[in-house]
């Protein structure tokens, strides 16, 4: 019995080492393993004393279970010393519940992680799609500057070319172009310029205009000035006079317009010099010309009154020698145009411009001498004029005009108001549109004959009315109610 329970223990302390031994190779993570194999040494160890325990039924080597017994002690010892320091550590070791709860932990914490992952992943799926928008963005903003850029040097060119055009045309311009600062100041000149005032460009820069300006214009671009600085006008011109370097006088046109900066604030004046000084010259020679024909037509005008007077005089002398009272009326009628011919002459003579004389004044002059002709009593017949202060006529327009109300007034007279009757005449002179001009003259006498046609008469006076009338390009109307009344339009020539 001694020796099976021997054998057992044996066989049980033999078996618990190798399952030791296969534990820690199979887990090479156990902390302490070193310990396992010890344990394992004193186990056998222990296994072996029980051996020599069989063995020495049989044969008494007692020495040898005594050496097995120390070297078991001597195991046994060791692991206990090792074993001591060994237990604060073990202790330490986290126990099945703390791992299961560090386990949870860790595994929630590693669910946190992946879902935090995830919500990276989607961030930056989302940031990879933003980044995208944005390169796409950013591409296309390229392509726009690139396009703005390549534009940007284009206008750079134009501007350059059109500089280069600028300068070209302000260097080498017939005409003289200056920036002038709003103090007056020359600030930019071209040699046409200089060339026109006598000054190098770094002279002239050194003064201002009103330097240069004769005083008797100085006012009047002073004015300007003032007028184009507050909006008034956009631009002005003028012809006025500069002192060269040499001090003489030149006549020049001025043009003058203003640039402003973006803010709408004055910058510099442009201005634009022409030299006049020949054609003012050849003005002043033209006008001289024309004072010395304005004094020969004068003279021709007085000469040509003079002759009609006399011819005027020698017809009215001949009515004295003329019986037949038609022939009479013929010589009288005659004589009477003829010193209309004369008044319009001497009206021609006495007005300052010869092109354009007051024809209101003539016709008054005019009626007056056929009152007195026709010996019309004072106040029987009563004159109402009404003439435009535009009826401003020269000779070749005035002397038809003239004979057409002579030869209506005359019939007026003579036909309208038979018997010495008593009555109105009126004659009025306007300005209809588009320098066309009307004539009218009236009276509340008899009036025609019923049908009556002027055309269609043998009278001279209704002839030379329907000749002048065509002369001077109008149209005659003819109304007759009570009395008669005479339109011609006719346009300005």
């Amino acid at each position: 019995m001694h020796v099976v329970s021997d054998s057992l223990i044996t066989l049980a302390y033999y078996s618990i080492p190798m399952m030791l031994v296969y534990f820690v190779c199979k887990r090479r993570d156990v902390p302490f393993d070193w310990i396992f194999l010890m344990f394992g040494a004193f186990i056998i160890a222990c296994g072996t004393t029980h051996v020599m325990d069989v063995w020495t039924l049989w044969h008494p080597t007692y020495w040898l279970s005594g050496l097995i017994k120390a070297i078991t002690a001597f195991v046994s010892v060791t692991t206990a010393i090792k074993l001591l320091p060994l237990i604060p550590q073990a202790l330490v070791l986290p126990s099945p519940a703390q791992l299961e709860a560090a386990n949870s932990q860790l595994a929630a914490e590693i669910a946190e992680r992946r879902q935090a992952e995830e919500t990276l992943g989607t961030l930056l799926a989302q940031l990879e799609i933003k980044v995208e928008e944005r390169t796409s963005e950013l591409k296309r903003i390229n392509e726009s500057l690139e396009a703005e850029i390549s534009k940007r040097k284009q206008i750079e060119k134009a501007l350059r070319d059109s500089e280069e055009r600028f300068r070209t045309a302000f260097h080498q311009a017939a005409v003289g172009i200056a920036h002038v600062g709003l103090d007056g100041k020359w600030l930019l000149v071209n040699q046409r310029l200089c060339d026109i005032v006598g000054y190098t460009p770094e002279e002239l820069e050194l003064r201002t205009f009103q330097e240069i300006t004769h005083p008797d214009d100085l006012t009047q671009s002073l004015k300007y000035v003032e007028e184009i600085l507050t909006g008034n006008i956009q631009t002005y011109a003028m012809e006025k006079r500069y002192f060269r370097k040499d001090g003489s006088l030149i006549w020049i046109n001025l043009t003058v317009s203003l640039t402003r900066k973006t803010s709408g604030e004055p910058k510099y004046f442009i201005a634009v010099v022409e030299d006049i000084s020949d054609r003012k010259h050849s003005q002043a020679q033209i006008q001289a010309s024309l004072r010395e024909k304005e004094v020969l037509l004068k003279e021709v005008y007085h000469r040509v009154k003079n002759n009609l007077q006399v011819i005027s005089s020698l017809l009215s002398l001949q009515c004295e020698y003329i019986k037949d009272k038609q022939d009479i009326e013929i010589f009288q009628q005659s004589q009477q145009r003829i010193a209309s011919m004369a008044l319009i002459h001497e009206k021609m003579y006495q007005s300052p411009d010869l092109a354009r004389i007051d024809f209101g004044e003539y016709i008054r002059d005019l009626v007056a001498s056929l009152f007195s002709s026709y010996e019309v009593n004072e106040g029987a017949i009563s004159l109402n004029l009404n003439i435009d202060s535009h009826a401003l006529f020269g000779l070749d327009l005035a002397i038809p005009c003239g004979l057409i109300i002579h030869e209506l007034v005359s019939n007026s007279l003579k036909y309208g108001f038979p018997q010495g009757g008593e009555g109105e005449i009126y004659i009025e002179i306007a300005e209809n549109f588009n320098q066309h001009f009307t004539i009218i003259v009236s009276d509340n006498g008899v009036g025609l004959p019923q049908n009556f046609n002027f055309k269609n008469t043998a009278s001279l006076g209704w002839q030379l009315v329907d000749a002048l009338t065509q002369q001077i390009a109008g149209k005659i109307n003819i109304q007759s109610h009570s009395g008669v009344e005479f339109q011609i339009t006719f346009p300005l020539i």
